[in-house]
């Protein structure tokens, strides 16, 4: 008799917890977890960390998860709080699909390395009358304490400091400064002989002046002549008065910068009589383009380049 009422006692027993196994049996049919992914470290935590559970999981219809039902903002267990929570849902064939991201701030505080963990959540999903719950498991890590446990003297922790070397850059500043002055120099050089603005030193010379009117001039045999009496007429002003070809040495010893341009100034005053003075004279283009290159030459030496 007495066995008989302990394999009774027994017997119901595995009915009673038998009644309780299909809520778990229909839980894990009904709810799967397609992927859990918890923080990338689990060591060197510290107070004012912030640690993301992102969790995705699809539940057969009709079960619905609110956000009601999700652990609420601001919950704190055991100095791990919740600090904010995102629910995206979505629909796929007879499944409702849910991805959900748990922001944790750690508040604890400890002397020394402790083991926490994030806390296990619960979630419970709802249809019409009918309930299911799942589990996020719990997720340990080391927490690492900011300052040792006894703090002894100071100068005893302080590790040595030293001053970074100095490097000697004055060879470099000595040739970077040449480079400055050599390209100055160059562009100032290139801007002086090429630009035609009044404003500069010896821009509006004799010869400038004669150069930029001969590049106005008429292609013709007047424009000829015009340039040929430019050249005359700039001749003449740096002279003083008028220049023959006679003067054209003493010209020359007043004016060295003009040494290198002899020949051609002989040339240019042979050429102009009888081109101003002959009855024969022709237009010539090349004959043009001789007295703007001379032109030109000439307002250079006038410069001084």
């Amino acid at each position: 008799m007495k066995k008989f009422i302990i394999k009774l006692l027994l017997l119901l027993g595995v009915a009673s917890y038998a009644s309780y196994i299909p809520i778990a049996s229909g839980q894990n049919q009904s709810v799967k977890f397609l992927n859990i992914k918890n923080p990338q470290f689990n060591s060197g935590v510290q107070i004012g960390d912030v640690l993301q559970r992102h969790i995705e999981l699809e539940i057969n219809q009709p079960y619905t998860l609110s956000k009601t039902d999700l652990p609420a903002k601001g919950r704190n267990t055991d100095g791990i709080e919740v600090k904010d929570i995102t629910l995206v849902a979505t629909k796929a064939s007879d499944k409702n699909r849910y991805t959900i991201n748990l922001t944790y701030q750690v508040f604890a505080a400890a002397s020394k390395p402790a083991r926490m963990q994030l806390p296990k959540e619960t979630l419970k999903f709802n249809a019409n009358a009918n309930s299911l719950a799942a589990e996020i498991p719990a997720w340990p890590f080391w927490y690492t304490a900011l300052v040792p446990e006894i703090v002894e003297n100071a100068r005893k922790l302080m590790y040595p400091q030293h001053q970074p070397e100095v490097l000697n850059i004055s060879s470099h500043q000595t040739r970077l400064g040449a480079f400055l002055a050599m390209l100055a120099l160059g562009l100032l050089g290139l801007f002086y002989i090429n630009a035609d603005g009044h404003w500069l030193p010896l821009m509006n010379g004799a010869f400038a002046q004669a150069h930029r009117r001969i590049r106005k001039a008429p292609k013709s045999l007047d424009g000829l002549k015009e340039a040929s009496i430019y050249i005359h007429q700039a001749f003449n002003k740096k002279h003083g008065t008028n220049l023959f070809a006679d003067d054209i040495g003493s010209f020359i010893h007043k004016n060295p910068n003009f040494s290198k341009l002899k020949d051609d100034i002989y040339a240019f005053f042979e050429q102009s009589n009888s081109l101003l003075f002959a009855n024969s004279a022709m237009y010539s283009e090349q004959h043009f383009g001789n007295l703007l290159k001379l032109s030109k030459r000439l307002r250079d030496c006038e410069r001084g380049a």
